[in-house]
């Protein structure tokens, strides 16, 4: 299995924790699984500096917590919003981090189309 198949299996199952603990609000161990999800988060994106073309890398962060991040159940994908770098725009856009190891840009991300 791959790297990323591996981060993202583990990433999704600490969401499911999470949310069973939400309901009794254990929130000591919630915020034990929220850093391991952070960590989790992190080595992806080293991955993904590590993929990414270098139309891609010019717009990355430099940090992982500067973008909000998600995954797609059903496609098997990381996602990382942040603001569109173009000072003229208000919208959001993502890089999109397959389990394949593809990567993709998404201007004017919408979440509906992602969860």
């Amino acid at each position: 299995m791959n790297k990323i198949k591996e981060l993202f299996n583990f990433w999704k199952d600490l969401n499911i924790k999470v949310g069973e603990k939400l309901g009794s609000l254990e929130m000591t161990e919630i915020k034990k699984l929220r850093m391991e999800q952070s960590k989790t988060e992190d080595d992806v994106y080293e991955i993904l500096k590590e993929k990414a073309t270098p139309e891609v890398a010019k717009i990355l962060p430099e940090r992982c917590g500067d973008m909000e991040i998600g995954i797609n159940i059903r496609d098997k994908e990381f996602y990382f919003v942040m603001e569109d770098p173009d000072p003229e725009s208000e919208k959001l856009m993502a890089i999109v981090f397959g389990i394949d190891e593809r990567i993709k840009i998404v201007n004017d991300f919408n979440i509906d189309e992602y969860d």
